[in-house]
């Protein structure tokens, strides 16, 4: 059973601390949603104001049965294929005032969770994006990704002169102003979190905000090809979001904007293939060539 959260508790608690419902989308993590909870359920913040709900996407690796072992709720989304039909089915599900997002390949640091909500406290705001980190980074590329890509991953501008959004790998919102726009938007994939911060801005006049001190760690391993992989859903991403919103006047998807966009992450590509050339040389130099790697591996 999931953590009870007590809504007839004293809210003039010393502190900011809202009921909070956390909902982790899950699709073959077997190997990776035993962090996952075991790091939620520890963080430091009271457990009669927070619930975890855990949504199976039609895992076939087990998942269900590893996730049974905790004090959660487990709920299924089989019908639908893909993390936000799963992240729909958690929010009918939720009860908390704030309704927070994470993966299940995530793992949080204890004091993520109190960060994530404190922002609420102003009433102006009604998202935040926390900060997503690599996992014990051992690759070069995992590297690039955390120090180049990192950046955006607080509160991210899909389009300039638009309303930022923020990644559900580590994000929150406040519950009724979710359920109010109508929920993700399960057909748009890897478009849908952005989707919905904008709608959720433009419908409520309030402010999506970055929380860089919420940090989560993602566990993935990268390799060159993961990361154009990377590249590409981001692509990939806008091109959904160009769709739907290309009839909008004041969609700024011209060259020049394009350009500024492009020109970044050449830059960073650039980054990252300098220190290949530089660190193998030192590397030969130094006939260290297992500390300095070539190539991701």
């Amino acid at each position: 059973m999931s953590p009870q959260i007590d809504l007839s508790i004293d809210n003039n608690i010393e502190g900011y601390f809202p009921t909070v419902s956390i909902v982790i989308p899950v699709y073959n993590g077997m190997r990776t949603i035993r962090y996952c909870l075991d790091a939620i359920l520890q963080v430091d913040y009271p457990q009669n104001r927070f619930e975890v709900i855990v949504v199976d996407n039609n895992s076939r690796d087990g998942t269900p049965e590893v996730v049974k072992q905790y004090p959660v709720k487990l709920v299924y989304e089989t019908k639908l294929q893909g993390p936000h039909a799963a992240t729909n089915t958690g929010l009918r599900e939720v009860k908390g005032e704030i309704v927070v997002f994470t993966d299940s390949d995530c793992v949080p640091e204890k004091e993520w969770l109190r960060r994530m909500v404190a922002p609420f406290e102003d009433p102006e705001v009604v998202a935040v994006g926390g900060q997503i980190e690599p996992y014990e980074p051992k690759t070069r590329v995992e590297r690039f990704l955390g120090t180049e890509i990192r950046p955006f991953n607080n509160c991210v501008e899909m389009a300039e002169g638009f309303p930022k959004s923020v990644l559900t790998g580590n994000a929150a919102y406040r519950t009724q102003a979710v359920m109010d726009v109508g929920m993700f938007n399960p057909n748009l994939y890897t478009g849908s979190e952005v989707d919905m911060a904008w709608r959720i801005q433009w419908k409520t006049g309030k402010r999506v905000v970055s929380a860089p001190d919420a940090v989560v760690y993602h566990m993935f391993s990268a390799n060159v090809k993961r990361l154009f992989r990377h590249f590409k859903i981001y692509g990939y991403s806008e091109v959904l979001l160009a769709t739907v919103y290309k009839d909008m006047p004041d969609y700024p998807r011209n060259p020049k904007v394009q350009a500024k966009i492009m020109l970044k992450q050449v830059r960073a590509l650039f980054t990252y293939l300098a220190s290949i050339v530089y660190r193998g040389t030192i590397g030969r130099l130094r006939g260290k060539d297992s500390d300095y790697i070539t190539s991701p591996v």
